[in-house]
């Protein structure tokens, strides 16, 4: 991984956070990291020679950074790509992110609330090799735009809709992961645009029909308190500050899984956007999405729990389920080989009496 990967993977911590971050690197980084920070027009950031008092973003920033040789040449240096940004029906911009041929068939990839699109780059990365891809940054998590009112499932399947008109896009493929799972459903469910489905470890509320991890119970009722105002996520955001905040995260990917938690701004508004998709009843949804939909689990999810992409599966019109045995919550977003070649497998040929229960070829 390049130096200049490194700081485009923490850009927008560095653009969220207020300057100058600290970071614990060689003191010989301190040159380079200023310049490539300069050319990508990021804020600047203060090398220190340890970790001792380092903030919790300031330690993932860090560690994300110390997996580069900073001993190695830059080069020129590529500047960080502009998202196009559409409005959405009440104004807020919509930052959109496109790749592949443009005559390539649509696929739009419905991510984590909140999380930034470095996130998914391998689903992006694999996908755009054949297909026209779109994804987009959660409403107000990435500009500071934002509309308290509007943060219901109903607003961003809406903002789905607009990107898909906005780009010309019809029968496109919705790859949903996590928490937009259900929000592919609710756009799925209101219109003919959508061709197919595909949804990976979906993270659904659906009452008494399906039980929810401890995880899924207590991020609910975290996002149901920072969402309920400033005060409170301000009050709450402290925890998030302390290095003790880091010990469930992957480290590999730390960087991007901190980012709504970052600012107590970015926690209230994630809190009123990822709050109302965890209380949103799937069960309509499912039974009015009629378009072919593969549904992928994991038998050891512990994040969100496979029976609720068991009842989906079930309760959708044309839909086939996918369980394997291994491959945690987060292997989804790693995407390896195998899910890739399912997705596209998929996309390709949707019908789902094509695609039944699977067992993985290793472990993931």
């Amino acid at each position: 991984m390049t130096a200049r990967a490194a700081v485009a993977d923490v850009a927008p911590l560095l653009l969220a956070l207020d300057p100058p971050q600290r970071v614990a690197l060689p003191a010989a980084a301190a040159p380079v990291l200023s310049a490539l920070t300069d050319a990508l027009g990021l804020p600047g950031v203060s090398v220190v020679p340890d970790v001792t008092g380092l903030s919790a973003a300031e330690l993932v920033i860090t560690a994300r950074l110390s997996r580069v040789d900073w001993t190695e040449p830059v080069g020129a240096v590529e500047p960080l790509p502009i998202p196009a940004v559409v409005p959405a029906a009440d104004g807020v911009p919509l930052r959109c992110h496109l790749s592949g041929p443009a005559d390539g068939p649509p696929v739009v990839v419905v991510s984590a609330c909140g999380m930034p699109v470095g996130l998914i780059s391998r689903w992006l990365d694999r996908l755009s090799r054949e297909h026209r891809v779109l994804t987009w940054d959660s409403r107000g998590l990435f500009t500071p735009e934002f509309d308290d009112g509007a943060t219901g499932v109903d607003t961003q399947a809406a903002d789905l809709l607009t990107l898909l008109d906005a780009h010309g896009m019809t029968g496109a493929h919705l790859v949903g992961l996590c928490g937009g799972a259900p929000i592919a459903l609710a756009a799925a469910a209101r219109t003919d645009r959508v061709g197919s489905l595909s949804l990976w470890h979906g993270d659904y509320e659906l009452g008494e029909a399906a039980p929810k991890t401890a995880h899924q119970q207590d991020v609910q009722a975290l996002m149901t308190m920072a969402g309920r105002s400033r005060a409170k996520a301000a009050s709450l955001h402290g925890l998030f500050r302390r290095p003790q905040a880091l010990a469930t995260l992957r480290a590999d990917i730390a960087h991007h899984l901190y980012y709504p938690y970052a600012t107590p701004e970015l926690l209230y508004r994630y809190g009123a956007l990822n709050g109302a998709i965890m209380a949103t009843d799937c069960r309509p949804l499912a039974a009015a999405a009629a378009q072919p939909t593969l549904v992928v689990t994991s038998g050891a999810d512990t994040t969100a729990h496979p029976a609720g992409s068991r009842y989906v599966a079930a309760a959708l019109p044309n839909a086939a389920l996918v369980e394997f045995p291994t491959g945690d919550h987060l292997s989804a977003f790693d995407a390896g080989e195998d899910l890739l070649t399912l997705a596209t497998g998929f996309i390709a040929d949707p019908d789902p009496r094509r695609h039944s229960d699977q067992t993985d070829p290793e472990p993931r």
